[in-house]
């Protein structure tokens, strides 16, 4: 039966899957249990129905987290939950909510692990194998193994939109119907392209940002140069640095971003220093513990097939002198991940090696057939938010104009969490509903 929280029914489950499923096909079980004994993950998910369909046989909706490197929601009651999920629920779907592998209580990966692989270069192999190829493959034999095969509705949510398409290229068998929020990557893939328009996009919020709270930009300049002028701590201990500052504008994607960054300010100039509420909140707001794999893996959930991350978005910062730790006014920088990270970050110190190793590397697992998507057979909605700060609107439009069956709505209401603060799940669902390609 599972837990009942709140009305909702949550059972909690998982699945062995190999660790390394190049040249397997989920379908083939055994082939897939031979290299299930070679070396195997765990694959944890959880079920929710609401308790009064407890008993029921329900159409499953799989969620496809964002990310990399995050795990899924864990669930309250019906009154607590996200937005999409009483929206899936009230639709009379069970909700499958699976940490992809790596993270949560699937396999985590932790330094340990990565150690025992040996050199970087084993190590970054070692995290080639946590991209969306082996993700949508493990979900692929989740879906035979232990819901008879049925067809997946599926939600993916930013990275989770990457690994939709991923799963649409090589297995279209497995949906009934596709949506995602904000997740729709440039396809071909070409990162240089992405981080071009992303500080586009991040020098726009800025202006918002100052616009919104014009007394922030001499208070942010004034908390650079005491950073530059003393040395401040962190809670745990790990030097507090210009850039560390500037990358709190990583939330201005998010609904709550620009609020939460102008009252961490507001309490950060104390006296002649800075006030130990604004490191510590700094440091909630940075820090990388639990989270590690998000910026291991940034840039190379955009590898697809050949070619080297080389740490771009750096190389792009560089070139955007407005955007340098010394620039007066200083500038926020947003989603990119920089070495510094390694270097200053204490629960990324450890992912340092293998990090710097997969920058470098050029061979990955191909992420997409092209071919595949301008075929689609499945319907695909879109939800695509006009100022997302993370997955440009323009490359997501230009991607979906190549993809056969899809459709889209496009919206300045939301920023990047709309379907976990508003209904922007319910308006693609409805959109899904009045063109008959789902019953409701």
């Amino acid at each position: 039966m599972g837990a009942v929280i709140s009305g909702i029914q949550v059972q909690e489950e998982s699945l062995e899957v190999p660790l390394d499923w190049r040249g397997l096909n989920p379908s083939d079980e055994g082939e897939v249990e031979k290299r299930i004994r070679e070396e195997k993950l765990s694959v944890s998910y959880k079920v929710l129905k609401k308790a009064q369909s407890a008993e029921k046989n329900l159409p499953p909706l799989i969620y496809f987290q964002g990310g990399p490197g995050e795990k899924c929601p864990r669930p309250g009651g019906l009154n607590a939950c996200k937005p999409w999920i009483r929206t899936a629920l009230d639709a009379g779907f069970e909700v499958v909510l699976p940490d992809q592998r790596g993270v949560g209580n699937s396999s985590p990966i932790t330094p340990a692990d990565l150690l025992r692989r040996g050199k970087p270069e084993a190590q970054a192999e070692y995290l080639k194998r946590f991209l969306a190829r082996s993700i949508a493959c493990d979900f692929e034999y989740l879906r035979i193994k232990k819901f008879r095969g049925e067809k997946w509705t599926s939600l993916g949510q930013s990275y989770g939109g990457f690994i939709t398409l991923c799963y649409l290229s090589f297995f279209p068998g497995a949906f009934k119907i596709a949506f995602t929020s904000g997740g729709i990557p440039k396809i071909p893939s070409e990162i240089s392209k992405v981080y071009e328009k992303t500080y586009e996009r991040l020098e726009e919020k800025n202006e918002a940002y100052f616009e919104a709270f014009p007394e922030d930009r001499e208070i942010l300049s004034r908390i650079a140069d005491r950073l530059e002028a003393g040395s401040y701590r962190l809670p745990d201990g790990s030097q507090m640095t210009v850039q560390r500052l500037q990358s709190l504008g990583q939330a201005f994607g998010m609904s709550t971003g620009f609020a939460s960054v102008h009252w961490m300010l507001d309490e950060a100039l104390q006296g002649t220093g800075l006030g130990e509420n604004f490191l510590r909140d700094v440091w909630q707001a940075t820090s990388s513990y639990g989270g590690e794999l998000y910026w291991t893996l940034q840039e190379a959930i955009y590898m697809n097939g050949k070619g080297r991350p080389g740490w771009e978005a750096e190389r792009q910062r560089d070139l955007r002198p407005q955007f340098s730790s010394s620039a007066r006014p200083l500038m926020f920088t947003g989603e990119m991940t920089y070495k510094w990270r390694f270097e200053e970050d204490k629960a990324l110190m450890p992912f340092r090696d293998a990090a710097f190793a997969l920058e470098e590397s050029e061979e990955w697992d191909p992420l997409y057939s092209l071919p595949q998507l301008r075929e689609n057979p499945v319907p695909l909605y879109a939800m695509v938010y006009f100022n997302d700060m993370y997955v440009p609107r323009e490359w997501s439009m230009e991607t979906l104009s190549e993809i056969g069956n899809s459709h889209s709505i496009v919206t300045s209401e939301f920023e990047h969490d709309g379907i976990r603060v508003g209904d922007a799940f319910k308006r693609i669902f409805e959109m899904a509903v009045r063109n008959g390609d789902v019953r409701n």
